[in-house]
């Protein structure tokens, strides 16, 4: 494995591959971002990290900004490209998969029951 440059790293994501998540096709949209962020000349820029469970199995898989205190859900194979180019390169957040920002009191679940157990 190549030694990556920390220093020039500007965002770090956390890719969930833990079992559901899996089951819902994480390890094909951990590929699509890391292929995204290749084609668009971004992989010295972003780290990623491919994670066990991130405890959001329902909204899964789900995407860790470390650096912004975002989390994503329903991070699909799908939606990577255009996760990587309305986040990454726009500097957008993609309302629809946004989970939760570290602070808020809320959390965008799929099942709003989940809120009052969290």
């Amino acid at each position: 494995m190549a030694i990556k440059d920390l220093t020039l790293i500007k965002k770090h994501l956390f890719l969930c591959n833990g079992g559901t998540c899996k089951l819902k096709g994480a390890e094909e949209s951990t590929a699509a971002i890391r292929a995204s962020l290749v084609e668009k000349g971004l992989e010295n820029d972003v780290h990623t990290t491919k994670t066990l469970c991130n405890g959001r199995c329902k909204e899964g898989p789900i995407v860790i900004s470390a650096t912004d205190g975002l989390w994503f859900k329903q991070m699909t194979a799908d939606v990577a490209g255009q996760f990587v180019r309305e986040f990454i390169v726009e500097g957008n957040v993609p309302d629809e998969h946004r989970l939760f920002a570290y602070g808020e009191s809320e959390i965008n679940s799929l099942e709003p029951e989940a809120q009052a157990q969290n």
